[in-house]
Parts: C-alpha cells; structure tokens; sequence
C-alpha cells in the first residue's frame, strides 16, 4: 500500500512570504526528476467564474504567484491555464480574477484551455475530452480551493481537475452525468487519465468557503494552505478537517481504492492530527450525499414527491444570462418580462446556474420536508 503525505502549514493572510517558503520547501522535497528536466510548467488553478478574490471562489491569486515565483527562480517557462465554467468571457475573468495583472509584472502565458483544442480519453468506458494543453506542458501544478460544493458536497484538489475539461463540453457532461453517483464516476474517469500528468497539489485554504458552495457560500478564514503529491490522499485529510465523513464525498473512496490508498496511511503533520474546523457550515453541501446513503433505493420515488428543491431566479438577477446560456438542458430561458426563469419539470438539479452566476441572484426553492431538513 502507498503512504502518502499531505503537508499542511497554518496561514491566516495571503502573504507572499509565507506562502512562498512553504511551497518552495515542498516542491524542494519532492522526489521528482520532472522538475529538474522539464522546460514549461502549467499552473491550473480554481477559475469558477469572474470572480474577485475577497469572494473566495476562485483560487487567491497570491497562492499562484508564489508558485509562479518558485519556478521562474528556476528559469522555467510558466503557463497559467483554465477553463471557466459556463459561457463567461475569459479576458473579464483573468482580468477579475488577478490572473491579468500576474501577466503584466511577470514573464507569464495566461492559456485559455477552452480554446486550445482537446484530446479524447476513455477510463473503464467513459470518454473524457481533455485539453490538449495537459500534453504540452512537462510539470503541471493543480491549485485548487478549499469549499463546499452542492452536488458532490466538498470540492478541492480532484474536483479541480474539471477545469481540464474544455468549454461547454462541461455543461454536456452534467447532461449526460446528471445525478451525484453518475457525475462521480466522471471525476473519478477524469482523474485517473490526468493523473499521470499532475506533479503537485496545493488547496489554498487560508480562505475557503463553507455553505452554499462552490460559489454563493460564505467565505470563512480557515488558515490553512494544504499540499500533496497525491490528490486523492490530499482530498481525503481536507475533507475530513472540513467535517465530511469519507462516505458524503462520493468519488473520494473510489479514488483512494484506484490510487491503492488506505486513509490510515496517509502522513500529516503531528500538529494536525486528528484536526477538525471550528464550526464549519457543512449542512447543504452535505445533504445531497447523505439522502442517497439512508434513503432505501426501493422509496426513493416516493420520498421526491415530499423531498424536493429547484434553483429559481431572484428578483436580484441583472439579465447577464449566463445561466441561460450554460444550462446544460436548456431549463432556463427567457421570458416576456426580460428576467429568465427555470422550467423545475425540465431543470436536472446539477445546480450550474446556482454554481456560475456571478451575481448569486439564483436562490433554491425547497419543498416543506427538504426546509425541515435544510434548515
């Protein structure tokens, strides 16, 4: 069995300094010959949407800068790539982001993976559209950022992976993997193929979010920036500190058993044994997860006509559209009075409009039994 280590150092502000001897210290203990032999480094961050970083939604562009720093020391050639969720612009998205003013005070390449052509793998049946950008890049560096999410419950250094996936071809995805099981197997097909591929993790948690993630929760300072060279054991300690119990996150145990993990084995710091969160707000994220674990498959069909929830648009919405356009089902669409409006018999519940509105102007209708237990 692998015994993985997950280094983990207390943060509590986005400085420079500070971050930039932790990963440097990390990246010195890695026992990998690419970061010596390799010329160009991608570095693939959290980029949900256009996002400022006091919001917490997308990885805080100071944790990418230290990297950037580390192998530009290294005279290395550093890219720094994603794909945005949904139809945004990606020129307001870096510019928002922090991403565009990296590119202006280094010799940086910002890459746009939704534009850069892909390649197609398969994973035990399941094709995957990968960007091309994976291939062309001999050290990459995954940065993903510390949350709940809303239908696979907590999203770090896996989920992160996604971004990978190119454009629209997202939203195709969570048509064709509608619910949390079917979705799963897709992160953990995704994982598998670009593993291979990704040197290092880091979750930036010095602010994560908790809530209603992975965009409209509440930004907490958790103080804390995470590292690992195995994803999946890195996952397992953040969840597990965040409250998630290895069950509620449903691809984590898949990807431990693939990776030939036991939870046990995984090295932490002696300070942060058996260390949990002060009070984080779990209770939604983890719902989801939890309904499929207790309610019997037999009554599932019986227990939605009482248990049920839809996004619907708030009277907060200012008409950007973008969950009109990134609807993978085309539930939302625009009506007479100019506002859109979700069709809750065509909606699939992946919850994309809630995830990629930059204006948290999608609120989630709940029937009386899914408030109760809500709430």
């Amino acid at each position: 069995m692998i015994e993985p280590s997950v280094k983990i150092r207390s943060i509590s502000t986005y400085d420079l300094a500070a971050i930039e001897e932790a990963v440097g210290q990390w990246f010195a203990e890695l026992k990998d010959s690419k970061l010596n032999r390799a010329k160009r480094v991608l570095i693939k961050p959290n980029t949900l949407g256009a996002y400022p970083p006091e919001r917490a939604v997308c990885t805080h562009p100071v944790v990418i800068e230290a990297v950037i720093r580390y192998f530009l020391s290294r005279k290395k050639e550093v890219w720094v790539g994603d794909s945005p969720g949904g139809s945004v612009n990606v020129q307001s998205v870096w510019q928002t982001c922090g991403w565009q003013d990296l590119a202006e005070r280094y010799p940086i390449k910002l890459v746009n993976l939704s534009t850069a052509g892909f390649k197609e793998y398969t994973y035990q049946g399941i094709p995957v559209k990968v960007s091309d950008v994976l291939s062309q890049c001999g050290i990459v560096v995954n940065i993903a950022k510390y949350k709940t999410h809303s239908l696979m419950a907590y999203t770090g250094a896996l989920k992160n992976l996604y971004g990978l996936v190119p454009g629209m071809v997202k939203s195709d995805y969570h048509r064709l993997y509608p619910d949390t099981t079917s979705f799963a197997r897709l992160l953990v097909a995704l994982y598998q193929i670009t593993k291979p591929k990704i040197n290092y993790s880091i979750i930036d948690g010095i602010v994560g979010m908790d809530g209603a993630g992975p965009s409209a929760g509440n930004p907490r300072n958790f103080g804390l920036l995470m590292g690992s060279s195995s994803i999946s054991a890195l996952d397992y300690i953040a969840s597990q500190m965040m409250g998630f119990k290895l069950a509620q996150v449903p691809y984590l145990s898949d990807a431990l058993q693939a990776d030939g993990i036991l939870p046990s084995r995984i090295s932490v710091p002696q300070s942060f044994q058996h260390y949990r969160l002060d009070n984080p707000d779990i209770r939604i994220a983890r719902l989801s997860t939890d309904i499929l674990r207790y309610v019997p498959r037999a009554v599932r069909h019986v227990f939605n006509k009482v248990y049920y929830y839809y996004p619907v648009i708030s009277e907060r919405c200012r008409k950007c559209g973008i969950c009109v356009k990134s609807c993978p089902v085309k539930a939302i669409s625009w009506q007479e009075s100019g506002f859109p409006k979700v069709d809750k018999d065509t909606c699939i519940k992946c919850m994309c409009c809630h995830e990629l509105c930059p204006h948290q102007a999608v609120d989630i209708h709940k029937s009386f039994i899914a408030k109760r237990v809500m709430r």
